[in-house]
């Protein structure tokens, strides 16, 4: 689970900000969210979160830190590439380096992860570990990459252990990390198995979903799960799609009639790479016109293609197929975005952040998809779900504690900050949404005189209008 993210000059977060899932003992409302002590020293975290905030305002931004940071540590860098850092711009931040921590607790163990870094060179880089179990923070290790592009690192005694030869080959990972390469991608690909955890946790439990993408395992894990084949099905029924079920079709492939664009030259490599690799072995392709299929290598060693089909019941009581192309785009959007909900349920210490919850989606369903996320939690439920929205709907104590909202605002300089409802002191049957919308927790727009943009002569309207009034009372 996540207990604190920390990030500095990136994108129009300029200054240091910090975005915290750890509860407020003193409020009392939804007390069941927690997950008591799952960070230790008697703190409890939230797994649900919403945040809010004018366009623009750095929602996003958010979203898009925790993806560099990600990519940048499951991905590495090229020797000599450039970072594709992207710090405030707004002023003199580009000269100073960005800054990014994660603490979490993963496998029983809380972590704290975090580097420096430039466009060339991560300047700074550690690793602090508190073992299941234990009260006392033990150092794995503090990198420092100097202006030379040297860098050292200080190996704690739980990373190094007793034996010389492993202290021997920590020295050699060590001097085999580019300045430009975080030491615990290195690490990872060193077999430095110690830090396995941590970068597990960053590749698999960690989980972006932005407002546009599509979820891309969707259908092979639909052919391969009838689980989650019926949890997808039986979502789409209650929130009133009109689906009445949903699955997959395979037929033969045929470029010609389902993939006609494609070149023959990709068509042989298609084939051959399917070919060669082991069976039941796939790869996804899309068309033209936006269909999607996935190519599958079966037990027969015959290439299939393998497509989503809905079911809608006929007026005359049978079921008629339809491909999710033919799905209204809201339907699309909630097929891609359920299997958030079935992650939470399965209880595999997911953190997902989501971008533009209520994108495409009705409110009601919006507040559904946040029951259902509340629902999938259970005692010992380490999985969490972030999302920004503009949904004042689910601004509503009675669904979510002053903890779980959160505010970004832009100021006029241009920097993001962000900030808590439960910084606010406010009486427990306000109306959060009524109190938001009228700005008194910030971070809405604020709109100027529509008359300075020069699309309508209001002003020669509005004379017009006196002078009419002013006739009709002479």
């Amino acid at each position: 689970m996540l207990v604190q993210l920390t990030i500095e000059n990136f994108l129009s977060f300029r200054e240091e900000t910090i975005f915290s899932l750890v509860g407020v003992s003193s409020d009392q409302r939804h007390a069941d969210h927690f997950a008591v002590d799952a960070a230790g020293k008697g703190r409890s975290l939230l797994p649900i979160s919403a945040i809010y905030g004018a366009n623009a305002a750095g929602k996003s931004n958010l979203i898009k830190a925790i993806n560099f940071a990600k990519d940048l540590i499951v991905e590495g860098t090229r020797s000599g590439q450039i970072i594709p850092i992207s710090p405030f711009k707004l002023g003199d931040s580009h000269k100073k380096p960005s800054k990014f921590e994660f603490i979490f607790t993963y496998q029983d163990n809380l972590y704290s992860y975090g580097f420096k870094l430039n466009s060339t060179q991560i300047l700074e880089e550690w690793l602090y570990v508190t073992p299941a179990g234990k009260k006392r923070e033990v150092t794995y290790f503090e990198r420092i990459t100097s202006e030379n592009k040297e860098t050292k690192i200080d190996f704690g005694a739980s990373l190094k252990g007793r034996s010389n030869k492993n202290k021997q080959f920590l020295e050699f990972v060590e001097q085999g990390t580019r300045h430009n390469q975080l030491f615990l991608t290195e690490a990872v690909d060193r077999n430095v198995q110690l830090v396995n955890p941590v970068f597990d946790w960053f590749k698999k439990a960690l989980t972006i979903i932005s407002a546009e993408s599509t979820h891309q395992g969707l259908e092979l894990r639909m052919l391969n799960s009838k689980e989650f084949t019926d949890f997808l099905s039986n979502f789409l029924k209650f929130a009133g799609t009109g689906i009445d079920s949903i699955g997959t079709t395979e037929v033969e492939l045929d470029f010609d009639r389902y993939l006609p664009d494609i070149p023959e030259k990709h068509r042989e490599e298609i084939i051959q790479n399917l070919s060669e690799s082991g069976e039941n072995s796939a790869v996804m392709i899309e068309n033209s016109l936006g269909k999607r299929y996935l190519l599958i290598k079966n037990d027969q060693n015959q290439l299939n293609l393998i497509q989503i089909r809905t079911q809608h019941r006929h007026e005359s009581g049978h079921l008629v197929d339809f491909t999710i192309e033919e799905e209204s785009e809201g339907t699309q959007r909630l097929i891609n975005l359920i299997p958030a909900l079935f992650l939470l349920k399965e209880n595999s210490e997911k953190v997902i952040f989501l971008d533009e919850l209520d994108r495409r989606l009705h409110p009601l369903l919006s507040r559904q998809f946040v029951e259902g996320a509340l629902k999938c939690k259970s005692q010992n439920n380490m999985s969490q779900l972030i999302f920004t929205t503009h949904d004042t709907n689910l601004l509503d104590l009675e669904l979510l504690r002053r903890d779980e909202i959160w505010f970004v605002e832009k100021n006029k300089q241009g920097v993001s900050h962000i900030y808590s409802l439960a910084e606010f002191k406010i009486r427990p049957d306000l109306e959060i949404e009524k109190g938001y919308l009228n700005g008194r927790f910030g971070a809405i727009p604020f709109f100027g005189d529509i008359r300075s943009l020069g699309w309508l002569d209001c002003e020669d309207d509005v004379t017009k209008k006196n002078n009419i009034d002013n006739g009709k009372n002479q």
